[in-house]
């Protein structure tokens, strides 16, 4: 269990810990020398892939390195389930790891929605993530991102005027998390609802042998999804994870992770993920594909000039460089 359990956690501190640097990086730097963080969300590439095949223009804000970081995380879910979800979203880890300071603190119970209200909760995910598909095209825009939390954590602080919804919706997040495990993830997360379809399409299963099984509850409790493992023959769910908390938890060794008919190596799971994600990412950012933004925020690719896209981390000598208008005009 140890094992396992320290791969995970740490990719999510790196993950947490390089999303930050490049957080700060943007906010010191402004635009013209660090892109914004949602140049570093493949939630990017499902908002703005409808945009590009249809136009071949990205959406604003956005530019290869989206794609470049679906494109990875897309094997990975086909084979070993939604493992992004599990190992690299800062907002999934900030989730467990307040849930883990409730218990410290006192407050043991999980807090649920009944069954058969939760069963259908997690299909709104699902319609959240159908509408912002559809209005980032009609707009052109990533129409999502005042309404979404991980970029509001991701602005500490800032551009609040622009993000109260968000900002709103991640201080909910925080307070839930302290009583009870991923509600954002299960009902509302879109992210998680794309890498749930895919997850549906993967081979990836945990298996319960009932012969052997003590009925503990362990694996329940140790869910960040809320599953039912305890009373499932086999686990295939599209909310499943992939964190293999139910496999290192039982007490007799009582569920098996597989994928393609195999059994998964519960010591090493973790560790190939980590290591899968990162040398992937390592050897296409040593390539010219890797970009995180435009080469101007200003001129689009027809060399027009787009006034809306002015930032006020913006420099006067960039808008003049870029524009060919002089100073005195």
């Amino acid at each position: 269990m140890k094992s396992i359990f320290s791969w995970r956690i740490i990719s999510q501190i790196t993950v947490v810990g390089i999303v930050l640097f490049l957080t700060i990086s943007h906010m010191r730097y402004g635009i013209e020398k660090a892109a914004s963080i949602d140049a570093y969300c493949p939630f990017g590439a499902i908002e703005g892939l409808w945009t590009y095949l249809a136009t071949g223009e990205y959406l604003k804000r956005i530019w290869t390195s989206v794609f470049i970081l679906m494109g990875i995380l897309l094997p990975l879910t086909l084979i070993f389930g939604r493992v992004f979800c599990s190992h690299f979203c800062p907002l999934g880890a900030l989730q467990e790891w307040l849930r883990a300071l409730g218990r410290k603190i006192g407050i043991r119970k999980d807090i649920e929605l009944p069954r058969v209200v939760d069963r259908y909760a997690r299909y709104f995910k699902y319609i959240i993530l159908a509408a912002i598909i559809y209005f980032s095209y009609k707009t052109g825009d990533l129409i999502f991102r005042g309404y979404d939390p991980f970029n509001a954590l991701m602005h500490l602080g800032e551009e609040f005027e622009e993000k109260v919804v968000g900002y709103s919706i991640l201080g909910v997040i925080i307070i839930i998390s302290l009583f009870s495990k991923n509600w954002w993830c299960r009902y509302a997360c879109p992210l998680g609802a794309t890498f749930g379809i895919i997850r549906k399409l993967s081979p990836f299963k945990i298996k319960r042998n009932k012969k052997t099984c003590i009925s503990c509850g362990a694996c329940d409790k140790n869910c960040p999804a809320g599953l039912d493992i305890s009373n499932a023959k086999e686990i295939n769910s599209a909310d499943c994870i992939s964190c293999l908390n139910c496999v290192s938890d039982c007490p007799k060794s009582s569920l098996k992770a597989t994928t393609f008919g195999k059994e998964i190596s519960k010591s090493w799971f973790s560790l190939i993920i980590f290591a899968s994600f990162f040398l992937a990412l390592g050897i296409f950012m040593l390539t010219p594909y890797w970009q995180t933004k435009a080469p101007s925020n200003i001129i689009n690719t027809q060399g027009e000039l787009d006034v809306s896209n002015l930032r006020g981390s913006n420099t006067l000598q960039y808008l003049l460089d870029e524009t060919k208008i002089p100073l005195s005009v």
